[in-house]
C-alpha cells in the first residue's frame, strides 16, 4: 500500500472530475467508495487538506509535496 495508494489517490483526483467534486464534499466517503486503501497516517494527512482551495492551488501543493 503506502505511497502507491497515495499515488492512486492523486491520479484519480487529477483525472476524475466527479471524484474531485465528491472528495471536496466528503473526503472520507469518496476515498472509501473508491478502490484506494489508505493507512491511518495517510488518512490523518488527508484530513488536513484544505479542500476549499482551487484545483490549481491543490495541484501546486501536490507538486510541492503538500
Amino acid at each position: 500500500m503506502g505511497m502507491q495508494e497515495v499515488g492512486k489517490l492523486i491520479d484519480k483526483w487529477i483525472n476524475d472530475k466527479k471524484f474531485r467534486e465528491l472528495i471536496r464534499k466528503d473526503p472520507k466517503n469518496a476515498v472509501q467508495n473508491s478502490e484506494i486503501k489508505l493507512t491511518k497516517e495517510e488518512w490523518d494527512l488527508l484530513s488536513h487538506v484544505d479542500w476549499t482551495l482551487s484545483d490549481e492551488e491543490l495541484k501546486s501543493r501536490i507538486n510541492k509535496g503538500m
